[in-house]
């Protein structure tokens, strides 16, 4: 079945100073297509920001901002002085709203992380942060009452602007320290697991029906757990053999074994609106918990859906795909899934340092063969 024809796109919308242009994202709404859209000034080139509906919706947004009064657009940031964290967040913030390939929703959440940050640690001089930094922002956070995996991926987003300021130079050269967030007596720490094929087979051997199904996807595929859990009959691609995935970087094809092909196809033959029959609402972390559970039923050390993705990741670089390709498979940029995504292993630097044979030096400790000219025999130069 052909994936499904993009519609045409409507005009851009112009109120005022303001301008709203849809993007390529859409999706099929009760009132029609409700297409995403990026406002700002007429004018200006960079991103501003963003929003879903229908056009005349969007029209009447722009006309609600216009009337209460347009703020000035931030001006994209040039500050060379960065002294401290709230100088570091601003920054980065700054540039974030300027990138056009990030959705509106990943926009919205690093600022709400980033704003948090600020209220807490913008007096802190980067040269200063440490660990006894990091434990005080998460315990102050946590008696405020906020949520313990809100406070993870507040200190998630810290670790990412503090490697942004290290490439641009505005902090020092080190890692920041890893912090364990308790809440009750209970440890919340992000998985970082990347599982082994062998790990898989033994979870997969204890899962059934459609979770099976959604698992063995998401470690063929190296898909994200919501593109997986989201797949309808658009989504097959049979007479190219292709599973189409739309994730943040837009639609990508996978070419999927013709027997897994099959059992899809005849699930999408019967007129279902979704290929995997999960919990509507709760469809993503219903497959997490499952697969929790299944990880400890086979004595397997627990790993998440996107340990998957990073092993699919692994398992192409091993086998020699280059990056390009792999990239294009998993929906990745290529610096994003080399600098994230793929795990270097010991046995990844031995065979290196065996394929570039850097042990090996010609001449040294052997006998060499001749002939040799009679002057060299004698020790003579020629």
């Amino acid at each position: 079945m052909p994936r499904r024809a993009t519609p045409p796109r409507p005009k851009p919308v112009e109120i005022g100073p303001l301008r709203a242009s849809t993007m390529k994202r859409w999706k099929q709404g009760e009132d029609g297509i409700l297409w995403y859209w990026r406002a700002r000034p007429q004018g200006a080139r960079a991103a501003g920001g963003g929003g879903g509906g229908t056009r005349p919706y969007i029209q009447r947004r722009l006309a609600e901002l216009v009337a209460d009064g347009v703020p000035a657009p931030r001006r994209a940031s040039r500050r060379a002085d960065v002294h401290t964290l709230g100088d570091l967040l601003d920054e980065w913030s700054d540039r974030q709203q300027q990138r056009p390939d990030l959705a509106s929703a990943t926009v919205d959440h690093y600022q709400k992380c980033a704003r948090h940050l600020v209220a807490w640690l913008r007096e802190v001089e980067v040269r200063r942060v440490d660990r006894d930094t990091l434990e005080r922002y998460r315990d102050d956070r946590l008696r405020e009452g906020a949520s313990r995996r809100l406070v993870v991926q507040e200190l998630k987003i810290l670790a990412m602007v503090w490697l942004w300021g290290q490439e641009c130079g505005h902090v020092p050269a080190r890692l920041l320290p890893r912090v364990v967030v308790h809440v009750d007596d209970t440890v919340f720490v992000i998985n970082h697991r990347t599982p082994t094929p062998a790990d898989v087979g033994a979870v997969l051997a204890r899962l059934e029906g459609d979770y099976a199904l959604a698992v063995r996807l998401l470690a063929i595929t190296g898909a994200r757990v919501s593109e997986v859990c989201q797949l309808g009959p658009d989504n097959l691609d049979l007479h190219g053999g292709n599973l189409v995935l739309d994730g943040k970087t837009g639609l990508r094809s996978f070419p999927l074994p013709n027997d897994l092909l099959g059992v899809l196809a005849e699930r999408a033959s019967g007129g279902a609106l979704r290929l995997l029959d999960l919990p509507p609402k709760s469809a993503t972390q219903a497959v997490r918990d499952r697969l929790r559970r299944a990880c400890k039923a086979a004595s397997v050390p627990r790993f998440t859906p996107h340990g998957l993705r990073r092993m699919v990741v692994d398992r192409m670089a091993r086998g020699g795909v280059d990056v390009a390709t792999a990239a294009s498979l998993t929906g990745h940029s290529v610096e994003v899934m080399l600098r994230y995504y793929r795990q270097v292993s010991d046995e990844d630097r031995r065979r290196a340092v065996a394929a570039a044979r850097l042990v090996h030096f010609p001449g040294e400790g052997e006998v060499i063969e001749g002939p040799w000219s009679p002057s060299s025999a004698t020790g003579t130069d020629t």
